[in-house]
């Protein structure tokens, strides 16, 4: 008996939070459904988001309160990073890491879709892409390699992007011809559709066109008629079009284009939007309809303008614009080389591959003084005129200068290097004995003396004993025997110099025989250089040998490694 009661307590209690369990999810349920079905950035449904986060957080259901995050994230366009942060902070508390990947991954393609901040944009698919490894989840990791395919492409790096649409496009594929359910089916179907799309736009970046228009044709007639993928189609219209202007089908080219952007346009895409308007513009120039030309380029402006955001691709219209205005209205003429002096700004710190090619079109600097030009026109040309004149003359002086000191440096090395080639001796190092012509005092000392210093002074040459440093005359004098007043009469008499510019003439003689002998030196720093013939500082070493030899030991060390063919 008591068995039995003991067993209807259990199954009370167990069938009370059962069962409470089910009405707490009928409820979570009942409330989703008011809006789970509507479209992405529809803010109707954030209203019930909010009641739905408010019951997750009222019963600490973290499951559904990450649901409730995500789902706000995706209709609140004007808060969707917040809800990614909550998201993201509740995946990394509670979730699993394939939780923690996806929703790093939703903070990246907000940054990508609706802000166009690819460098953020990169880090968060990098996050992702960290916390996917080792996944069971096929889709999500594959979704990640595409974004950062995505990313790549707008850095410039095509051939990369190439293989990482190719790796999904692949897998994407092959997964639906699997027996999938209707959702799985619907995100493998648009995933495939995405990347067979981007092979299309990288291939033509990668001027492979016959792949690209094949390509294009293929998802334009996939997507044809499916009302899930309007905007998938318009994207590969869009590509028809684009590929239709190359091959100057200029009338189904300007059709196509106007097609794909009502539904680009409608979905917000404005990047996308932007080199529509681009190629429509081409189409207008090519047909001399000069007016829809320059609509279709401010067009670009006023993306830009709104969004402070620009694809390279659509760069050259401010050019268009530009020299339209060029002789019959400054006002405009000033403002759109300003506003392609912003997109440079923009596009050298996004697109940092590509900025470098645009910048050998349309170089900055001449942008910048077309710009300051322009707005002194009309109230100081004379000022101007004379400032450029100034500047030129300074350059030329400047450039004249360098020409000549050129040419001073290469006549002072060949020289040294015959001079070097002279020395073909068993000492190099050696200063040769000249008495002078005339002298203001000649001083003889005894035969015995003079040959006795002779002996010590060669041999002080020969070992390289003026290596060392802080050498004087009467330490020198001392270690040959004699007294630095000999020493100096000797030196004066038969080296034609004082004992002070006698020891530079060795170092300097030694070392500069080592750097054009010995290529290891060549790399040695001017320091280096001072300590290996004996002289205290690198100052003094660097003056040295350019008063002994005629040239600075940097541009004789640049010379000798060019000669050589050392880099």
């Amino acid at each position: 008996m008591q068995k039995g009661l003991f067993f209807l307590f259990c199954f009370f209690v167990f069938s009370q939070h059962f069962f409470s369990q089910n009405s707490e999810e009928k409820i979570f349920s009942e409330i989703r459904k008011t809006y789970e079905k509507k479209a992405i950035d529809d803010v109707d449904a954030m209203v019930q988001v909010c009641r739905f986060i408010g019951q997750a957080k009222r019963t600490s259901n973290v499951i559904r309160l990450l649901q409730g995050y995500r789902d706000g994230r995706q209709f609140d366009k004007n808060n969707k990073l917040a809800y990614a942060d909550s998201a993201i902070a509740v995946s990394l508390k509670y979730g699993t890491k394939n939780d923690i990947s996806r929703d790093y991954l939703s903070k990246g393609i907000i940054y990508y879709f609706y802000q166009k901040k690819y460098k953020l944009a990169l880090d968060e698919y990098l996050k992702a892409y960290n916390y996917s490894k080792g996944s069971t989840d096929q889709y999500l990791q594959h979704k990640v390699i595409y974004h950062l395919g995505v990313v790549k492409v707008h850095l410039g790096y095509y051939e990369e992007a190439l293989e990482h649409f190719q790796y999904c496009n692949s897998f994407y594929k092959t997964k639906l011809s699997s027996a999938l359910l209707e959702n799985e089916k619907f995100n493998y179907k648009k995933a495939y559709y995405n990347s067979l799309h981007q092979l299309s736009v990288v291939n033509r970046y990668l001027k492979n066109f016959k792949i690209s228009d094949s390509l294009s044709h293929l998802g334009y007639q996939l997507t044809l008629h499916d009302n899930d993928f309007k905007l998938e189609n318009s994207y590969f219209l869009k590509c028809k079009g684009i590929s239709k202007f190359h091959t100057k089908n200029y009338s189904e080219a300007l059709r196509d284009l106007k097609q794909s952007l009502t539904v680009i346009q409608l979905k917000g895409d404005f990047a996308w939007a932007s080199v529509i308007y681009y190629y429509m513009g081409r189409v207008y120039m090519a047909q001399n309809d000069k007016k829809n030309a320059i609509a279709s380029f401010n067009n670009i402006d006023s993306i830009f303008v709104n969004h402070y955001y620009i694809v390279p691709e659509v760069y050259s219209s401010y050019n268009f614009l530009i020299e339209n205005y060029k002789n019959n209205n400054l006002k405009k003429q000033l403002y759109y080389t300003n506003q392609l002096l912003k997109a440079d700004s923009v596009i050298a710190k996004d697109y940092v591959y590509l900025s470098s090619k645009l910048h050998k079109d349309y170089d900055r600097q001449i942008l910048i003084d077309n710009s300051e030009s322009l707005e002194l026109t009309g109230k100081n040309r004379f000022r101007v005129a004379l400032f450029v004149i100034l500047i030129t003359v300074l350059l030329l002086v400047f450039f004249i200068l360098r020409y000549r000191k050129d040419l001073k440096i290469k006549k002072q090395y060949y020289l040294l290097q015959k001079k070097l080639s002279d020395q073909i001796t068993q000492n190099i190092v050696t200063v040769d004995e000249e008495a002078p012509q005339y002298s203001l005092r000649k001083t003889f000392l005894a035969p015995e003396i003079t040959s006795h210093i002779e002996t010590k002074l060669k041999k002080f040459e020969t070992e390289l004993q003026f290596r060392k440093k802080g050498l004087t005359q009467k330490s020198i004098a001392a270690k040959l025997d004699t007294n630095s007043h000999y020493l100096s009469i000797y030196i004066n008499e038969n080296k034609g110099m004082n004992f002070n510019k006698y020891m530079a003439y060795l170092r300097i003689n030694y070392i500069t025989s080592l750097l054009n002998s010995e290529s290891k030196y060549l790399n040695y720093r001017m320091d280096a250089l001072a300590e290996e013939c004996g002289i205290a500082s690198r100052a003094n070493f660097s003056n040295l040998f350019y008063e002994i030899n005629g040239i600075r030991p940097g541009d004789f060390i640049k010379k000798r490694k060019a000669e050589l063919g050392i880099s």
